[in-house]
This record gives structure tokens, sequence and C-alpha cells, in this order.
């Protein structure tokens, strides 16, 4: 069947055939993400003051699922993990690389994506020290099974490997 301007057929019903109310959400959610993804390319790197206000977006969309002491991740945040995770600390460095685009299909970390997205929401400065502390610390997570503790371990070594250029949320 040719489809064109002549054709019988409505638009909404062409292809599927049904049009749901969701689509139309899901398409803008589609679009917003696209567009969040592409920015810092099409405008520049982001700068440091952005990258900041990125890591206080991540930790409050993180820390309504995982009930983390705010002084605890002050902590992290500048490298500190020297405390005793709990389960709720371990999965709260899962969800942030979850936000950050780092986690595989199967919700593993993935070095791969990590790198890919670096260019995307760390500033220029932090690019080289960072891809540095990555590939050393790639390995760090093969001691462990949870996906939580994966993150939470690979993060302590960026970390100790860095400290002045590590930042999380």
């Amino acid at each position: 069947m040719r489809l064109d301007q002549s054709s019988p057929v409505p638009p909404q019903t062409i292809g599927v055939g049904v049009r749901h109310s969701s689509c139309s959400r899901c398409i803008s959610y589609q679009l917003l993400l696209a567009l969040l993804l592409l920015l810092p390319r099409l405008c520049d790197a982001v700068n440091m003051q952005q990258f900041l206000q990125s890591l206080d977006m991540m930790r409050n969309g993180c820390l309504t699922k995982h009930k983390v002491p705010i002084d605890i991740l002050d902590r992290i945040r500048d490298g500190d993990f020297t405390m005793e995770p709990t389960t709720d600390l371990l999965c709260y460095t899962k969800c942030v690389a979850q936000l950050a685009g780092t986690l595989n299909k199967k919700g593993e970390f993935s070095v791969a994506k990590a790198i890919a997205q670096m260019p995307i929401i760390l500033p220029p400065e932090l690019l080289e020290p960072a891809k540095s502390a990555l590939n050393h610390c790639k390995d760090a997570q093969k001691a462990y099974k949870d996906t939580c503790e994966k993150v939470f371990y690979i993060s302590k070594c960026m970390a100790d490997f860095d400290r002045p250029n590590f930042k999380f949320p």
C-alpha cells in the first residue's frame, strides 16, 4: 500500500492502527531526554557550576529512594568512602550510576557506557582525570556479585585513586 497525501486512511491509523493516549507522553519524554543528552554537545561542554548542579539533581532523585544521611552523602561527595556502607548507601551509588546512564541493560556498571557519558556530563577539566581513574579501577567491581556493591566499590576506588578530582552526588 502506498502512503501519500491522497491516501484515504487517516494518519493516526497508519502503521499500528490504534493510538494510545500514553504514546504522545512517551514521545515527549523521549524528545526531552534526547535534548538533555544533546544539549551539552550543541552548546559546548558543561562547566563546573552546571556539573555541580547536576550532582545535586541526581542526589535529590536518588535520596528519595534510598535513605542515606546527608552527612554521609557529603562525605562521599568529597571522596571519603571510609564508612561501613549500608544497603541504602550501596544502592544509592547504583541509583546515581543509573541516572548518569552508566548501567547496562542488566543493571550492571558498564565501563564503556561510563566513558561514553563522560564528555556529556563532565566539565572538560575533569575528563582526563576521570578517564584515568576509571581505567585504573575498572576491575574493582569484579570482586563483587551484587550490582549495588559493584558500583559502590568502583566509585570508592576512583575516589582513592584521585581524590582531588573526584566528585559524587
